[in-house]
């Protein structure tokens, strides 16, 4: 009863295709151990049953942290990161509600000082907010120890210090010091509108990554199903092939189905309508699905099986072309979480350097606490070395190695014992770091608009028509080198076609437009990757595939941000309180009713919709109708114009 489980999701970094969690071999190894323990029982040999009980159950104990770990996964591909993007939307209320709830104490002691009243009264009310962020500061280091959630840390770090502010004003408040009481409820309020803004950030990028793995998914879903289209479509063929008279009555109904099954398919693929012509191939394979019923109601065998393998192969296209789409989003994906992890990271850097600043400030050189200090910007330094380096190699922005450098100079500062240029550069450091976060986050957000941008309506379609290509190089490429890093010989000779073709793609692209030398560098890897796929040993092939990938992923980058790819944002549009009923543009986006009108012809019902040169149902509608008037010989020539048009 246990569903298949799949590979998990690839990551950034990884160098072959994860492979599937072996289920049905520990659900086999369990069987047979239960199976010989019976034995073992019956034959009265009670060490020997224990023995195999033993190995059903470690069987049986590794299947179920399987299942745990896909049921985790299969979440998170099923409802993308909708279940973060509400833990972190109930952050954001929380944290709202403690900093309304520290201004108010903040005002009413603010009343009371000018009244020159006793504060002290107001020690209950902030004990208890105390307690209050105690509990939710609680809950997140239990999250932390639970979960990989790495926008926690960070978070934590913040609401921990608003608690230590809260608590010195529950002191002051005691002490009727109601100057320093508001001194430290201005920084709780002040840290709590950091946290809120933070968490804000936090889930802006993880509704940005939960959109991409969903449109990745639902282009999957019609994949997989124009592939059983397909499939059922080559069967008819064998099956009209196979007919022994001209009575073809019981191949209608299928045929019919097949027709109905397009119709039902087509709204998937509204999707990737920005980005391809998916339309026009099948409007035509519903052409000519329909002309193939026709042919064989007039006894012509063969001109249905014509009708239906031009049919198959518009399918096919179809199939082709999205399954690009589907590839070049997970490509996208893979990018867009890692940066969101190492936006994460360098929250936690940014926030450790400011509390290294703030404690350069207040400590005297005579101190001992200024050799603790010595040795924590140390090991900060280290980490943030480490996150620069690898955020330049995925990036290419060198302005990521900038924090490194700063502390560093403030790491100077504090071995000449001079605490205020140090505090400085900590300081600058913590602002790089903060310009970094924001610079990832612009990248995230132009990555995000890539996979199903619509060229032609971009002021620089010929721009972005050459990224997407390259894009699409840089995916094929990606797969090829996980597919090289298999350990079969043939594999990597079969291969070297396939990576000779994608330099020669990336050498035609390097041509379109303004030379660029990325374009240019990344070709001459890719023709050094090829050339050692037919002599060189797998170290010498992986060196250029790697350089290549790099490269290839740099220039995505850089021009996604220069041609700023992020998805435009939804404008609402004027219409009559009627458009929003039944048979509107909005209801039938959600209705069945709309498929067919994406194949078959009809005039849109909501005639607000103008004429665009990129309306995919419109411009469909009307190649189908001019194919229905034209012979099957004259259908090819047709088709290649209105692709030709749509390029």
């Amino acid at each position: 009863l246990l569903q298949t489980v799949p590979a998990p999701r690839t990551k950034l970094f990884d160098e072959s295709w994860p492979e599937a969690p072996p289920v049905q071999i520990l659900l086999k190894v369990a069987d047979q151990a239960m199976a010989g323990a019976v034995e073992k029982f019956a034959a009265g040999r009670q060490d020997a049953t224990i023995s195999k009980q033993r190995e059903a159950e470690q069987a049986l104990t590794k299947l179920s942290e399987l299942v745990d770990h896909w049921s985790v996964e299969l979440g998170l591909q099923t409802l993308g990161l909708s279940t973060l993007v509400a833990v972190t939307g109930e952050r954001l209320a929380f944290i709202e509600e403690y900093e309304a709830k520290v201004v108010t104490l903040l005002e009413k002691t603010d009343v009371a000082a000018i009244e020159e009243s006793n504060v002290s009264a107001l020690v209950e009310s902030q004990l208890f907010l105390v307690d209050e962020l105690d509990a939710f500061n609680h809950d997140l280091a239990q999250q932390i120890e639970s979960s990989a959630d790495q926008d926690t840390p960070p978070l934590l770090s913040r609401m921990e210090r608003a608690g230590k502010a809260m608590r010195r004003a529950v002191k002051s408040l005691k002490a009727n010091d109601a100057d320093q009481a508001i001194g430290h409820q201005e920084q709780a309020a002040d840290i709590l509108a950091e946290a809120f803004a933070l968490v804000t950030a936090q889930n802006e990028r993880l509704g940005l990554l939960q959109s991409l793995l969903m449109f990745q998914r639902s282009v999957g879903f019609a994949i997989g199903y124009v592939e059983d289209i397909v499939a059922e479509q080559r069967d008819m063929i064998m099956a009209t092939k196979a007919l022994k008279s001209d009575d073809a009555s019981a191949l209608f109904p299928t045929l019919e189905n097949l027709r109905r099954c397009v119709d039902e398919v087509a709204p998937l693929l509204d999707l990737v309508a920005s980005r391809l012509d998916a339309g026009t191939p099948l409007a035509f394979a519903v052409a000519d699905l329909e002309d193939a019923v026709a042919a064989l109601k007039d006894g012509d065998k063969l001109d249905s099986l014509d009708a239906q393998e031009v049919a198959m192969e518009s399918l096919e296209e179809v199939h082709d072309l999205v399954k690009a789409v589907q590839s070049q989003a997970g490509y996208v994906a893979e990018i867009v979480e890692f940066l969101h992890a190492s936006i994460a990271d360098l929250a936690i850097l940014e926030y450790q350097q400011e509390e290294l600043a703030l404690q350069a400030e207040v400590t005297p050189p005579d101190d001992e606490k200024y050799k603790a200090l010595d040795q924590k910007q140390r090991a900060l330094l280290k980490l943030a070395a480490k996150e620069g380096k690898i955020l330049v190699s995925v990036t290419g922005m060198s302005a990521c190695s900038e924090p490194a450098k700063l502390m560093d100079k403030a790491l100077s500062h504090l071995k000449s014992i001079d605490a205020p240029a140090a505090a400085g550069h900590m300081k600058l450091a913590q602002e790089k770091l903060i310009e970094n976060a924001e610079s990832l986050f612009a990248v995230i957000t132009m990555l995000h608009g890539l996979p199903d941008i619509d060229i032609l309506e971009h002021r620089d379609s010929q721009g972005v028509e050459r990224l997407v290509d390259v894009l699409a190089v840089a995916t094929a490429h990606k797969k090829l080198f996980r597919d090289t890093n298999k350990d079969e010989k043939e594999t990597m000779k079969a291969l070297t076609g396939q990576q000779a073709e994608l330099a020669t793609r990336c050498r035609e692209l390097s041509k379109v437009g303004d030379p660029h030398p990325m374009l240019e560098t990344a070709t001459t890897q890719l023709v050094a990757a090829s050339t050692a796929l037919r002599s060189s040993g797998r170290d010498e092939v992986r060196r250029h595939q790697e350089a290549a990938m790099q490269t290839l992923r740099h220039f995505i980058i850089e021009q996604a941000l220069i041609l700023e790819t992020a998805a435009p944002p939804a404008v609402a549009e004027e219409a009559d309180l009627a458009a929003d009923g039944e048979g509107s543009d909005s209801e039938s986006e959600f209705s069945a009713g709309f498929l067919a009108d994406f194949v078959s012809g009809e005039a849109p019902k909501d005639q607000r919709t103008g004429w665009k040169v990129r309306g995919d149902r419109n411009r469909a509608a009307l190649n189908q109708n001019f194919a229905r008037e034209l012979p099957l010989e004259y259908r090819g020539l047709l088709k290649n114009y209105y692709e030709r048009v749509a390029k």
